[in-house]
């Protein structure tokens, strides 16, 4: 096996991003039969990325949101988003970012997210620690939570949960920045729902490294080696530091 070289896969996140960033403002969404958004950005984006994970490791498995999903009984597979947050990137709005995860055996292995707009690129190897671009990130701790506080959760929240959080909800428009501003320790937690692992596959390591975590809203365990062929999250999650997932699933309940 040759190890793996996150640098490399952070170029190959920043390429895509330059190439999605051209399309910016300047782009027209389709509809998808799921009724999601597509464009021909995240079409070439995840074809570009592909192209460069295929030439590097040929031995790998890849599955993306765009092109489905490809050889999943390889020790390691890659999970793409050409663009996470595709409503955003279509609305003009700028916290959309490409995320490139690798799991390994099922399990996560090591991810990159970097958002364009912001330059912000967020990653961690097998070994961690996280970092946002070169300053290491960590999970955070409340042991008291007032108004100013938040957690991220999904622009139709409002429509699914019953959230009682006594500080503040914020819809970022993409799953893997809600994972990035947790691992960062920006929010306190995120609220997921029933998410693809294209979705989540990069930012599980970024959290992972960061010192958080994720639990099923229900307190179940999470196993992610299903998700490979396709299928979604068997539940809603909560992402935030181990202290605080009891204390944050206490605050959510399903409609």
């Amino acid at each position: 096996m040759r190890d793996i070289d996150i640098t490399e896969v952070k170029a190959w996140a920043r390429e895509g991003g330059d190439l999605a960033r051209h399309y910016f403002n300047n782009v027209v969404g389709k509809r998808k039969a799921d009724r999601s958004w597509v464009t021909q950005a995240d079409v070439e984006v995840e074809q570009l990325l592909r192209n460069r994970i295929a030439a590097r490791y040929p031995d790998h498995g890849i599955m993306g949101e765009e092109q489905g999903v490809g050889e999943i009984d390889r020790e390691f597979v890659w999970s793409i988003d050409p663009i996470d947050g595709t409503g955003a990137f279509v609305s003009g709005l700028p916290l959309w970012c490409v995320s490139v995860g690798l799991m390994r055996r099922g399990h996560p292995y090591l991810g990159v997210i970097y958002m364009p707009i912001l330059d912000d690129c967020y990653w961690a190897d097998a070994e961690g620690p996280a970092y946002r671009n070169e300053e290491p990130i960590r999970v955070i701790t409340a042991e008291t939570i007032d108004g100013n506080d938040w957690i991220a959760v999904s622009s139709n929240a409002h429509r699914i949960f019953t959230i009682s959080f006594p500080g503040k909800t914020r819809s970022l428009s993409s799953i893997a920045a809600d994972l990035c501003y947790v691992a960062r320790g920006s929010a306190l937690g995120a609220l997921i729902g029933r998410a693809n692992l294209w979705d989540i596959a990069a930012g599980l390591s970024i959290l992972r490294a960061a010192g958080g975590t994720v639990r099923g809203l229900s307190g179940a365990d999470l196993t992610f080696h299903d998700m490979l062929d396709g299928r979604k999250l068997p539940e809603p999650i909560v992402a935030a530091s181990p202290e605080m997932i009891s204390t944050l699933r206490g605050y959510v309940s399903r409609r």
